[in-house]
Order: structure tokens, then C-alpha cells, then sequence
């Protein structure tokens, strides 16, 4: 890819039984929250095709864990998959965007428990990074659903917003825009969205099929 292009990385994992959206479990069941997963993680496919199609200077990579390179091609299709490295969350997602920033321009990472994202945010999400360093969209868990960042921002900085965060809790937006005022990154925000991590969650994922 040329260094002109952008990116979106996709952050995902094989919904295996068991090992995955494991909140969901005591309602749905092993199985039933694996194809949660699965119906959230093919929409955003779906999201990212229709992304790449209107702009063509834009592609996506698939960043995974819990399978193999050849499990997620057969659920799939052929796409660049490449397996998370890092200890937690943080250092896989530092790990994604700075390996990706040696070649993207911009590049935006996002998570497949936000149906909501749509073409619209990405762009904007894209747009913004033409001024500011930094891209969050917040998720109302305190969260965030999206993290954009451009090939302006030196490595050490971008993995220094990673570090030392409370992952999983309520604090992570505050936390990581704390640590990106200490670093002096101009950061813009998105709209607020929900991700989908509970049964209640479900009444935001409104292509969400159960199954007979």
C-alpha cells in the first residue's frame, strides 16, 4: 500500500464457544453468544466493504486472536489477516496502529462490538485526522468504539497512550484522553455509540438475528 493510502484496521476475534463475548453467556448460552460475535463481526465487513467502495484510496485489515489465519479466511474470505501481539489489550492495539503507520498515512482502529459505525463516522473519523492527532469515539461504557491516529505522531508517543490504562473498566475514555494531554495530542471526538457487550446491548444491534 502506498504511504498516501488509509487504513482501518479491524479488531476482532474467531467467535469460538466459550472463549468469547463471555457477558452474554448466562442469556444466550455458549453457542448463542458466539453467533452474536459472529453476526456483529460479518456486519462490520459489510461496513468496511461499502467504506472501500466509496473511497478508493481506503482499505481494511484484519487484526485477530483465538484462531488460526486459515480459520478466519474460511469464515471469512481472503483478506490480510494478521494475529494480535501484545500482552492486553493495549499492546495489541499499540502494536496494530504503529506496525500499520509505517506505511498508512492515517489509520483508524476499530472494534466489531459497535454496529453503529458506519461509512459516515469512518469518514469523519478520517477527515478529522487531516487536523488532529488523535480520533476517539466514544462508547457510552466509558469506553471507546474507534481510535484514529496519523503517521504524524512518532511510535513511542502512540504507545505511550496505550500504557497504564484501566482496560475493561468505565475509565478508559478519561484515562486515554488524559495520557493524550500529557502527550499533546489534539484530540476530536466522535458521536457517542453503544457497544454491544450485554443482553441489554442488544436493542442497539438492529440487524441482529436470533437464531431457531
Amino acid at each position: 500500500m502506498s504511504s498516501s493510502g488509509d487504513l482501518v484496521v479491524l479488531f476482532t476475534r474467531y467467535p469460538s464457544p466459550g472463549k468469547c463475548k463471555t457477558r452474554l453467556i448466562p442469556a444466550f448460552g455458549k453457542k448463542g453468544a458466539a453467533n452474536i460475535l459472529r453476526q456483529l463481526v460479518e456486519y462490520s465487513i459489510t461496513t468496511l466493504n461499502t467504506f472501500s467502495s466509496l473511497h478508493a484510496d481506503t482499505t481494511y485489515h484484519i487484526y485477530y486472536n483465538g484462531a488460526s489465519a486459515s480459520d478466519m479466511e474460511q469464515w471469512l474470505g481472503r483478506h490480510i489477516f494478521t494475529q494480535q501481539q501484545g500482552k492486553n489489550i493495549g499492546e495489541r492495539m499499540a502494536d496494530a496502529i504503529t506496525r500499520e503507520l509505517q506505511t498508512a498515512e492515517k489509520c483508524v482502529l476499530i472494534g466489531s462490538d459497535c454496529p453503529d459505525i458506519s461509512p459516515e463516522i469512518l469518514q469523519e473519523a478520517f477527515q478529522a485526522l487531516e487536523e488532529y492527532d488523535l480520533i476517539l469515539g466514544p462508547a457510552y461504557d466509558g469506553g471507546y468504539y474507534l481510535i484514529g491516529i496519523n503517521n504524524s505522531s512518532k511510535a513511542t508517543a502512540v504507545r505511550k497512550l496505550f500504557r497504564d490504562i484501566s482496560w475493561g473498566s468505565d475509565r478508559v475514555l478519561q484515562e486515554t484522553r488524559q495520557r493524550a494531554d500529557d502527550l499533546n495530542f489534539r484530540v476530536h471526538l466522535l458521536q457517542k455509540l453503544h457497544d454491544i457487550d450485554t443482553p441489554d446491548d442488544l436493542k442497539h444491534f438492529h440487524h441482529y438475528s436470533h437464531p431457531e
